[in-house]
């Protein structure tokens, strides 16, 4: 894009950044990154971008416009075929994919509270809807219930990385996970073995509750029970 020309002798407008809706959604990401959901706003990405908030207003009309899209950004990099691929038994394809989705994630806690906060309704949100209801139509559930189902998973999706994300600073990269696993069992040798021995009990289970391992058990006990309502 060119400069503006001159609006008199001796003064200039300043030139006029070319940007796309892309790099909108690029810059609002690394801030949710940078600094957690209170980074974000209009102001903040045209600050970023060195343009008037007027000129970010182009592509989104609003906040809430501005995190649908950093949404849609990280739904549309999960990959779907796991729940369309015939030829993955269906709680596997479940599985697979929420892996996927909960790598995503962690990467960007951010924008899993925002995920929590607000509506998922944009276009990316909607293949996910309807390849998980193929999924679960594929294994047999009846079609009255599978709205619950999918549901249910997204809900066991989102609780387990809130939880995760609720044990750092919120910022990535989050540390390994056999660091915060490390970290919890620490916390928990704290406990009072004589006024709660059963949990004492299970303190090295417990630290696992942040592992993938313990996501996918959990995964696999939610669709089982499923499969058998």
């Amino acid at each position: 894009m060119s400069k503006a020309k001159s609006t008199g002798v001796g003064a200039s407008r300043p030139a006029r950044r070319s940007f796309a809706e892309e790099q909108v959604v690029d810059i609002a990401l690394q801030l949710l990154d940078e600094g957690g959901i209170g980074a974000l706003s209009i102001r903040a990405v045209a600050g970023k971008l060195g343009v008037n908030p007027n000129a970010v207003y182009t592509y989104v009309a609003s906040r809430a416009d501005l995190e649908r899209a950093v949404i849609e950004r990280v739904l549309s990099t999960v990959s779907l075929e796991p729940l369309r691929d015939l030829g993955v038994e269906w709680t596997d394809g479940v599985i697979r994919f929420a892996l996927g989705l909960r790598g995503e994630l962690l990467a960007h806690p951010a924008v899993a509270i925002l995920m929590m906060s607000g509506p998922m309704d944009g276009q990316a949100a909607s293949d996910v809807g309807e390849a998980m209801f193929g999924c679960l139509a594929r294994g047999g559930l009846p079609a009255a219930k599978q709205a619950h189902g999918v549901y249910a998973v997204i809900v066991q999706v989102l609780g387990s990385i809130a939880l995760n994300v609720a044990e750092t600073d919120g910022k990535p990269p989050l540390a390994p996970e056999s660091e915060r696993v490390a970290q919890r069992r620490e916390g928990l040798a704290l406990l009072d073995a004589d006024r709660w021995p059963r949990t004492a009990a299970q303190v090295d289970a417990m630290a696992a509750w942040n592992s993938e391992d313990q996501f996918v058990w959990g995964l696999r006990a939610l669709l089982a029970g499923i499969a058998g309502v």
